[in-house]
């Protein structure tokens, strides 16, 4: 078994993140305003779930402050942002080690951003029809900064996120997404566009929700 899990799943949204008001109109309750990563050239908000998963909208306000510091970690972030035009995917898969205390290597090669303390977090972004693939460590994981986040219910009625299902606009998957398939940690699908499918609480409301094209997401609750 792979000795990591999910940790969150990243979806590039428009500057400013607009598509927030529409999952909030749908009960989806976001938390807090927006979250800028310093002098990355990126920002982000969030929507947190009962069993320690979130859902991340993602974007690049500054394109030169982007590449200087994520093409190196092969991200291909500016692709990603601009999916629309671009063809690649515009999803992140996040992952965290299974156990709190413990740092095992990473299931697939990564480039390791290092941070203080000797922690580090990595991506592999090379295959731009899938997913970008990262780890994080506890400090950033949910689970690790769990006390920091108040409870919010979401008027939709969901509380935990019990599975992602990737569609990737492709004929193959990679090893990394076999892998992560094989392990439980992640379905894929092969189709004609980038879409990744949240279920909630084991789809007990027998609901389905699509907001294409506002996003490349479809849940089902």
């Amino acid at each position: 078994m792979v000795a990591y899990e999910l940790d969150h799943i990243v979806i590039f949204s428009s500057v400013d993140a607009p598509e927030k008001a529409h999952l909030e109109a749908l009960g989806v309750q976001g938390f807090g305003g927006v979250t800028r990563h310093g002098d990355l050239g990126s920002a982000s908000t969030s929507f947190f779930f009962a069993n320690l998963r979130y859902l991340e909208l993602l974007w690049i306000d500054d394109e030169a402050a982007a590449l200087r510091n994520f093409e190196p970690l092969t991200m291909n972030t500016i692709p990603r942002m601009h999916w629309r035009t671009s063809g690649a995917s515009p999803i992140n898969l996040m992952l965290r080690s299974r156990q709190p205390d413990d740092l095992p290597p990473p299931p697939f090669p990564v480039h390791p951003l290092q941070l203080p303390g000797g922690a580090f977090v990595g991506f592999n972004g090379e295959t731009l029809a899938e997913p970008c693939y990262g780890v994080v460590p506890e400090a950033m994981s949910f689970r690790g900064f769990r006390a920091d986040i108040a409870d919010l219910p979401h008027p939709l009625g969901i509380r935990d996120l019990t599975e992602v299902t990737v569609t990737v606009a492709a004929s193959s998957l990679s090893p990394i997404a076999q892998l992560l398939a094989a392990s439980g940690i992640v379905s894929f699908e092969l189709g004609s566009e980038p879409l990744a499918t949240l279920r909630f609480d084991h789809g007990v409301q027998g609901r389905r929700i699509d907001l294409r094209p506002t996003l490349p997401l479809v849940m089902e609750i």
